[in-house]
């Protein structure tokens, strides 16, 4: 196999696995999403619900594991790129958050006025929830690249036994939630399993996967392969690899230890497709074309449901025909089905591509109240990210919020979690006392926000939050304004012990 680049360089064969990723990930949202018109309501109907046979292909088609594994990889050179792990967090929440806030801006707004021109709108109120779709990938992939240091600490002193720990802890968290049916401890594993597939990608930074050579790779392709068959026959696991509606189970909502199996599998395959994917990106006309989509990845996967929408709708109004799922005239216009979103897609990125920007990080030093503050900023972008994935952008206040494992949400609370955030996240290099008094008036927000609801306050009511919720904000905010405290406590020993 090639040897492992040096950290300064870019990996072509990175590159090139994340284009794949991304192509992967739109095509087959396109091409198994049918969009229904009723009478009374627009359905967007999964394929892989009608058509059980079909649910095989996502052992190919689920790329997640993938798209975190190129993760690590790439949080480990930007790391050791950077000049502290502020400066580092800040180059890599820039990339990703601002054409995410352009996102969330045009869909808030979109989602606002429809609500308020057409509340009884079935089509808008579909259109609004299912575009959000993508923002759970970003909300968790958000933790993982602020965890990425001490992640990587940690492989440099264990190896492969902390992707080995991540893994069995999957298993035990699927044991106690399936096994023993508590199905509330299985949230656990979205940290545990795309953590897992994540640590994967600093074992190919440092060149231990590349060291296995082909036997290794093949090694690892058939002990995920033979994992998955194993769990999806006597294992009693479910064959799609991801959520199924009606489905009683899902291996992707939580993940569970099919996913670990997915990742092996995936992993082993890109591995032994390396050296080809090595000589191919040495031909000029690829490498140019893999860069130059390289750098719209973001925002082709942020609006590639969109497009589904847009087309969607004008081929209604033109009359195009609606075959019955998995009918012989069904399959037979997929790919013409695919090839019509195609411009929808390419108009989007041509309109809102110049939002991708790929930014150097500013110049922030490592300070305990900094830091205290960034993990706030974090987590708040994060929860608020994830809440949209799961509640769309309409209605905007609704009283009775969604549930997001043991919490509830809706879209006001998620803005306000976004912006108390992505505030004190944009401070961290503008100043140690802004962004500690951002993210200090931030956790005073959210001890707030569920001291009001758990009150009985009624417009806080309108944040959607059941009183669980509401005490985890007070908890959240409570914690916060310790940690700055006690930031600004060992800034302050440190400073003097300097003098």
């Amino acid at each position: 196999m090639p040897p492992a680049p040096a950290l300064e360089e870019r990996d072509p064969f990175i590159d090139l696995l994340r284009v794949v990723c991304i192509i992967a990930v739109v095509i087959g949202h396109w091409a198994t999403t049918t969009v229904v018109w009723e009478p009374d309501r627009v359905l967007s109907i999964n394929a892989l619900s009608e058509i059980p046979g079909t649910r095989v292909a996502t052992w190919l088609l689920q790329v997640m594991p993938l798209v975190f594994f190129a993760g690590g990889y790439a949080n480990s050179v930007s790391r050791r790129g950077a000049g502290s792990y502020l400066s580092y967090l800040d180059r890599r929440l820039r990339r990703l958050l601002l054409p995410t806030g352009v996102f969330l801006a045009v869909w808030l707004v979109l989602g606002i006025a429809a609500e308020a021109l057409d509340p009884a709108s079935a089509g808008k109120a579909r259109a609004a929830e299912v575009a959000a779709l993508p923002l759970w990938f970003l909300g968790i992939y958000l933790v993982a690249v602020a965890l990425a240091p001490a992640m990587e600490a940690l492989h440099r002193r264990l190896g492969l036994w902390a992707a080995a720990g991540l893994a069995a802890a999957v298993g035990v968290v699927d044991l106690v939630s399936i096994g023993f049916s508590f199905e509330g401890v299985g949230g656990a594993n979205y940290a545990f399993q795309w953590l897992f597939a994540h640590q994967l990608g600093f074992a190919y930074a440092d060149g231990t996967l590349q060291k296995w050579g082909r036997r290794g790779a093949a090694a690892l392709t058939f002990a995920g392969l033979a994992m998955l068959v194993l769990l999806t026959t006597v294992g009693g696991y479910p064959v799609s690899l991801v959520g199924v509606p009606g489905q009683e189970r899902s291996n992707a909502q939580p993940p569970s230890l099919a996913m670990v199996a997915l990742t092996l599998w995936l992993v082993g395959l890109a591995l032994a497709a390396r050296p080809a994917a090595h000589q191919l990106m040495r031909r000029p006309r690829w490498g140019r074309a893999v860069r130059g989509v390289h750098r719209l990845l973001l925002t082709a996967f942020l609006w590639h449901v969109t497009a589904i929408i847009l087309g969607a709708a004008v081929a209604r109004a033109a009359g195009a025909p609606e075959p019955s799922i998995g009918s012989g005239l069904w399959w037979a216009l997929r790919p013409a089905w695919v090839a019509w979103l195609l411009p929808f897609l390419g108009l989007l990125l041509w309109a809102l591509g110049r939002f991708e920007v790929h930014p150097g990080g500013r110049p922030i030093g490592d300070h305990p109240v900094s830091a205290a503050a960034a993990g706030f900023g974090v987590f708040a972008v994060a929860v608020g990210i994830l809440g949209f994935g799961e509640t769309g952008f309409f209605p905007f206040a609704p009283e009775a919020g969604e549930a997001i494992l043991m919490f509830t949400f809706n879209p006001l609370q998620n803005l306000l979690h976004v912006v108390l955030g992505a505030a004190v996240l944009w401070a961290l290099g503008t100043g140690r006392g802004r962004a500690a008094a951002l993210a200090g008036t931030g956790a005073a927000v959210f001890l707030a926000m569920g001291a009001l609801r758990l009150a009985g306050w009624g417009p806080a009511h309108r944040l959607g939050m059941d009183g669980f919720t509401a005490g985890a904000h007070i908890v959240v905010g409570a914690a916060a304004l310790i940690a700055l405290g006690l930031g600004a406590a060992l800034g302050r020993t440190g400073a003097r012990r300097a003098r």
